[in-house]
């Protein structure tokens, strides 16, 4: 009878040792599941990120290739001196500026 008894006693003190070691078990598995799940959403963001970087990166190239080509053409005197007279309407000397009025595809409400 005595056995008996000692060993339920033996299986009581063994089971809070193990549900404590279970409920730290899970804890420790929850905390690196939140890790884990952090760390993704991290990389994601991170792709996103990169992402809309390259295509910042992308259009600024095109822009420096389109300001290279006009610095070569600003190189060019003639090419300067056309830019000028059809941006600025300057003229030759004896020569007249006429300006045109845009053309219109729709039709006037006068007519």
């Amino acid at each position: 009878m005595q056995k008996e008894k000692r060993k339920q006693k033996r299986k009581k003190k063994k089971r809070p040792i193990a549900t404590f070691f279970s409920l730290l078990l899970m804890f420790c598995a929850a905390v690196l599941l939140y890790q884990t799940a952090e760390d993704f959403k991290t990389t994601i963001d991170l792709k996103k990120e990169i992402s809309s970087t390259e295509s910042t990166i992308s259009s600024l190239e095109t822009k420096q290739e389109e300001l290279k080509n006009e610095k070569l053409k600003l190189s060019d005197d003639e090419y300067v001196k056309r830019y000028a007279r059809g941006k600025y309407m300057m003229s030759k000397p004896g020569e007249q500026v006429f300006v045109l009025p845009p053309k219109n595809t729709e039709k006037s409400s006068d007519e």
